[in-house]
Parts: structure tokens; sequence; C-alpha cells
């Protein structure tokens, strides 16, 4: 039985009726309730030109008083249909045809917007008109079939360039998009799962060229974007992702760095779908968060001075809105999960863009899940790397960041927090603890603060984890493994071998030791970090995040 069907029944009451009023959103703008009877539409046999008709049109529909689409376009909607139809959220299904969608939703839009394959970036230009002008986004040939006797608007040989668009969009439309979110998305028709959400809230939508594929164009795209930014106000999420698809981008390094500069937030989300429906579900976290947390604190084992004790975690992805939606649902059912304890980063602005896949992933967490606040915070950001910099005022921006960043937090009953460095290199505790201690001093619900994506330069289990002093003794453990460059090519076994011995080459002679352990989620599943404990000799003591901290403050008395 899927685990989920033995956990929701239980729980149906829990998540029926909403803990927070629009007014109290945070990061993304309120979406519309889902209606009682939602129009499920299955495109996974369509074309990509289909497919991106349909969603810019689902976008339309759903920001109505109620949100009354959900697209299937690959198996992970299935999962999470049948996840919300079994929750309550999806109260009435009503199966269409795509042909059937678009002639039952004739009256919702009024124009089509015809992008042109020779400039992909039409396509975001097109999402963006469409989302101001009720309109759908396809190409010249299905435009007649899908919408016949509509206005079309052909944006086929309208701009020179990419910048050109761009440049256009900004000076035209942006001042009647929603400033408080953005996106930077791949222009693919193949990628258009998240345009629903681009086109309910209006959402400005760029694209930054890999500078090895065009100098020029990449950097008169990146002016574009950073003037963007600078017009939007601080902590605004930015959907979509810095490198996707067959064009690597800005680069996620960059890209990550750059935004938050501006003081805007990653939030992973190019592969995201049916999220004009999704952030409209209403969930009271409070006893989701209650119970979860409750079942994750057992109290410690006796401290055994001989022993080596060590807490897994999967520290990155989990930040991504698009991960906890696709990969991590068939993580999550590896029957070896609960084995041993684990520590599962999921970004905290899930709880507001897909409100019931947050809720999924706290009411299914056994007692040896511990979920925890990834990388870094209310979002995906670089924090030691010039964080709000660029920003009219760094310091009011840093206090909200903060203060979101608590809220979340206390919202999901979360008390550990992943916090990103710089790509192992060298640790400079000097200069990194000015912005652990904005962290611990900023939000309060922080017991334990974990850096690092991966172990950076010069750190052992000797000294990566002490307390900061003075800012409510909040303890800090830094990861202290991580993982091979080819970890993609290797088999199974040479995976598990690696982190084996991984872990024992990072392991002190001092007895008792404390290890925090990276394992990457692309890699690593329950069963395979199960093997990894059998492996490890009998002094090697799996334990909790919350179990780790005391057991290590009980030996640092």
């Amino acid at each position: 039985m899927p685990l989920f069907r033995r956990f929701c029944p239980l729980l149906l009451a829990c998540i029926a009726f909403p803990a927070w009023s629009d007014e109290a959103r945070l990061l993304f703008p309120p979406s519309s309730p889902p209606a009682a009877v939602v129009e499920v539409v299955d495109l996974r046999d369509a074309t990509p030109e289909m497919r991106l008709a349909a969603i810019t049109l689902q976008g339309l529909v759903n920001a109505g008083e109620e949100a009354s689409v959900f697209l299937l376009l690959s198996q992970s909607d299935l999962f999470w249909r049948d996840r919300l139809t079994e929750c309550g959220h999806l109260r009435g299904v009503r199966t269409l045809t795509p042909d059937a969608f678009f002639t039952s939703h004739a009256e919702a839009f009024d124009r089509v917007y015809v992008y042109d394959p020779a400039l992909p970036d039409t396509i975001n230009l097109g999402t963006m008109l469409a989302s101001l002008n009720r309109g759908i986004v396809t190409t010249g040939e299905l435009a007649g079939t899908l919408a016949p006797g509509k206005p079309v608007e052909d944006l086929r040989g309208r701009w020179k360039s990419a910048a050109d668009a761009y440049e256009w969009a900004f000076a035209e439309l942006w001042p009647r998009m929603n400033p408080r979110v953005l996106a930077c998305l791949y222009p693919d028709p193949k990628m258009s799962g998240l345009r629903d959400y681009l086109v309910r809230h209006r959402v400005f939508t760029f694209w930054i060229t890999d500078k090895d594929r065009d100098a020029e164009a990449a950097g008169r795209e990146r002016s574009l974007a950073e003037r963007v930014m600078a017009a939007a106000p601080p902590n605004v999420p930015v959907l979509g992702f810095w490198c996707s698809g067959p064009d690597s981008g800005i680069g996620e390094y960059d890209g990550v760095g750059l935004a938050g500069e501006y003081g805007k937030i990653t939030v992973v989300s190019d592969w995201l779908t049916n999220c004009s429906l999704l952030s409209g579900v209403k969930v009271d976290f409070a006893p989701l968060a209650k119970a979860q947390r409750a079942r994750s604190e057992e109290p410690p084992p006796g401290l055994d001075p001989s022993r080596i004790y060590i807490a897994f975690n999967v520290v990155e992805s989990g930040d991504a809105p698009c991960y906890l939606e696709t990969r991590q649902t068939g993580v999550w059912a590896d029957p070896k999960r609960g084995s041993v304890p684990i520590g599962w980063g999921l970004g905290l602005c899930a709880a507001e863009l897909m409100p019931p896949v947050a809720a999924y992933y706290l009411q299914t967490a056994t007692p040896n899940d511990r979920l925890f606040a990834a990388i870094s915070g209310a979002g995906y950001t670089h924090p030691f790397r010039n964080f709000m910099a660029r920003t009219a005022d760094p310091d009011a921006a840093w206090r909200e960041y903060l203060r979101i960043t608590a809220e979340l937090m206390g919202r999901l009953g979360f008390a550990e927090l992943g916090l990103y460095t710089d790509s192992w290199k060298p640790d400079d505790r000097a200069a990194r603890e000015p912005v652990m201690r904005r962290f611990a001093e900023g939000v309060p619900q922080v017991a334990l603060i974990m850096p690092g994506m991966g172990r950076d330069d010069g750190l052992t289990a000797a000294n990566a984890t002490y307390t900061l002093a003075g800012a409510r003794d909040v303890m800090v453990s830094h990861i202290l493994t991580r993982w091979p460059a080819d970890y993609a090519a290797l088999p199974k076994e040479k995976q598990i071998d690696w982190l084996v011995s991984e872990i024992k080459a990072n392991t002190p002679l001092e007895r008792p030791a404390f290890m925090q352990v990276m394992a990457l989620s692309w890699a690593y599943n329950p069963a395979d970090i199960v093997e990894v404990v059998r492996q490890l000799c009998p002094e090697y003591v799996p334990v909790s995040l919350p179990q780790y901290a005391a057991l290590w403050r009980r030996a640092h008395r």
C-alpha cells in the first residue's frame, strides 16, 4: 500500500482549513482555492506546442475565483492528482480531452500569441503578453486549430534579438507585471509546466544566454535582468532557474549569487507543474508540524565515549520545489526509509508555493525522518556572498529575509537550518561567523545551523562543530563529506563504496566523535544509506539531528 494511503485518512481533519490568511503570505501572492469540480486534462502524449498552449490557458482559467484545471504532464502529476483527491483537496474530478479543454474554455481567452521558433525567447514574451491580455501561446500551425476565429498576434520577426525583446518588455510590460515575483526560465515549449503560474500571477520572465554561446547577447540580457531585479523590491522570489535545458545560461553559482546581491531569492522550479492550483490549496500546518516534530525527537541513546555519532543528511535538492514534486516522491517511497535516521532538507517556500506537497512530507515522515530548512532559509541563496549588497538598505533587507525565514520555519516546525557556504572553498570562520550570528539572532526557531553543501577545505571533525557564544548558544555543525565529481557515471556499489571511504577518511581518532555526513540526493536513496551503515563498523552510531546535538552538548559540557 502506498505510504500516503496509510497516513492520509488519519490526517484529513488536519488539513481541511487554512492556518493563515492571504494577507499573511510572505513570498508568493495568493492563488485561488480549488473548485468543487476540477477538470483533469491528460497531455502526456501531446506535442510540446500543444502543451504550451494548454498550460497558458490553464493559467487564465485558474485565475478566476476558483482554480478548476489540473494537467497531467508526467507520471508525477498522476501521483499528485491521486494524493490531492484522497486528501479531499480535489473534491470532484472531471476528465477532459485536450480538444474538449480548449473548446469548453473558448471564452476564457481573447487572443493567441504565436511565438517565433527562430527566436525562442518570444515564448517568454508571449507568456507575459498572455498574462496581461487574456491570451494563450502556441505556434502558427496550431493557432487556427485551437482558437478558430480568435485574433492572432504574430511575434515572428518582431524583434531581431532576445535582448531587443526583453528590453521592449521591460519598457512596455513591466509597469503592468507583478513586481513581487520574477522568473528566469529557459524558453522552450518542452519546459512549460511552470507557465500556468507565470500567467496566473503576471510574472515578468527573462532568460540569460550562456556567454560561451554568444557573449554579446549574454551581456545585454544580463544587464536587462539586473535592471529588472533592481526595479523589484528586496526579498522577491525568482522562479525557474539560472541554467536549464541545453543552455547553461548564467549558471547556478553565478545566477544565485547575482540574484542574492539584489535581494532576490532563487526558487528552483523550472520543471514545476500545476502550481496555479497547488499554490491555492489551504493547509493547516500547525498540527502536522507539531506531530512530525514529536515523532522525530526521540531521546538520544546514552553517550558512549567510544562511539562515532553520525548524522546522515540529504542537504541539497529538497530546496527545489520541482524536485519535491518529482524525484523525491520516488525516494520517499523507498521501503527502507525509516530504517535509519536521516535528515531531509526541505525548502521553506514550498509551504506557500505548493502547500499540499510540503504537507505530504510532514505527514508521511517516520520517526527517523527529520525535516529541516534547506539551503539557505526562505529560499536558495548564498548568504556569505554579498547577499543584499545591491539593495537600497542591506540591513533592512537582511532583517526582512530573517523575518520571513523565521515565520516559515515556525510554520513548518523546523529547528535546524542548512546554509550554503561557497563551493568547498577554504573555511574562514572569522569571516563567516557574523553571517551565522545574523541567522542565530534573527531566527529564534534555529537550534542548529548546518553550513556547507559538502565539506569545505580546512574543516575536520575537530573544528567543524561548535556553539556561537552569546547568540542564544546556537550550535553550528559543518558538513564533513563530499561526493565524487563523476558520481552519475558510477554504478551503485561504487557510489556506496565512495561514501563509506569518505566517512572513514574524515573520522577523527578522538572519541566520542561527531560527524555530519551529506548523502547526495541524486545518488543515494534510503536503502543506499542503510547499506552504508551496514558497511561501517559498529562503532559508528547513526542518530537524528536532535539526538546529534544533544549528544554533542553532553560530550562538550
